[in-house]
């Protein structure tokens, strides 16, 4: 749909950034239930491994960001756009079970 509503706006590489920050933004998603999963399984690790390899991540993954941002602008800040609509859409996929247990 991003791709379509970009190409019908003549901004279609804007929507391929798009793309690439929600693709980016999954890719992270993944990698957190990797680590999550690979920390827990280890009984000496604890809360300062999940934080490094978090910081670390996240790190990786704001430098991508930024440098693929600002090589390529303006259609390249598409990419922070992407990011943004991942993690909305994850927040709101989170939340609503819960939400929906409150009523």
């Amino acid at each position: 749909m991003v791709l379509a509503a970009a190409g019908m706006l003549d901004r279609l590489l804007l929507g391929v950034f798009i793309c690439v920050g929600i693709a980016l933004g999954s890719v992270n998603a993944w990698l957190t239930r990797v680590a999550v999963g690979w920390i827990s399984c280890d009984t000496g690790s604890g809360k300062q491994r999940l934080t490094a390899t978090t910081g670390l991540r996240l790190f990786g993954v704001t430098t991508v960001a930024l440098i693929v941002g600002v090589l390529t602008r303006p259609d390249g800040l598409g990419i922070f756009f992407g990011l943004l609509a991942f993690q909305i859409a994850l927040l709101l996929r989170v939340a609503a079970p819960v939400l929906r247990a409150g009523r």
